[in-house]
């Protein structure tokens, strides 16, 4: 039996090529990028940091933060995630994320206060903004951010 491959037949084959390999295609993340991270038709542009540096540093020795900012913080492997506000002026709120982007955990965290404030659960996100952003915007925890996941992926690599 002979099988005929014809032109349509071959452009659907690289379609289907080509749709599969869009995400390696994709640039890899960095720290310092932005991303728009949408829940509940809200939205924060936050700064990613997810190498040692960038997570080090922080939001510290900044004098204000605009509303609907903030930062993203990024890690390779879930564990449990530790905060402090030494060095920070700006009162804020963290809230930690599974990795479909659900909120596990709110916690407000006080200027220069160096009381750690720890994940409950085993995570790798972490996301913080002013103080009282999500309770502002009628998000809490089980809410989650729209196409999160796939967001954030490309920058898992960097840690």
């Amino acid at each position: 039996m002979r099988h005929s491959f014809t032109p349509w037949a071959a452009a659907g084959c690289w379609a289907l090529v080509l749709a599969g390999c869009s995400r390696t295609l994709e640039a890899p993340g960095k720290s310092g990028d932005i991303v728009k991270l949408r829940v509940l038709g809200k939205t924060i542009y936050a700064e990613v940091a997810s190498d040692e540096d960038s997570r080090s540093l922080g939001l510290m020795y900044r004098k204000s933060l605009p509303e609907n900012r903030g930062m993203i913080f990024v890690y390779s492997k879930p564990s449990k995630l530790s905060f402090w506000m030494r060095n920070t002026e700006v009162p804020l709120s963290i809230a930690f994320l599974d990795d479909a982007g659900k909120i596990l955990q709110i916690e407000d965290m006080r200027p220069k206060d160096e009381a750690r404030t720890v994940s409950n659960h085993l995570v790798r996100y972490a996301l913080e903004v002013n103080r009282g952003w999500f309770q502002r915007n009628g998000v809490g925890v089980g809410d989650s951010f729209e196409g999160f996941a796939e967001q954030m992926l490309r920058f898992r690599g960097e840690s």
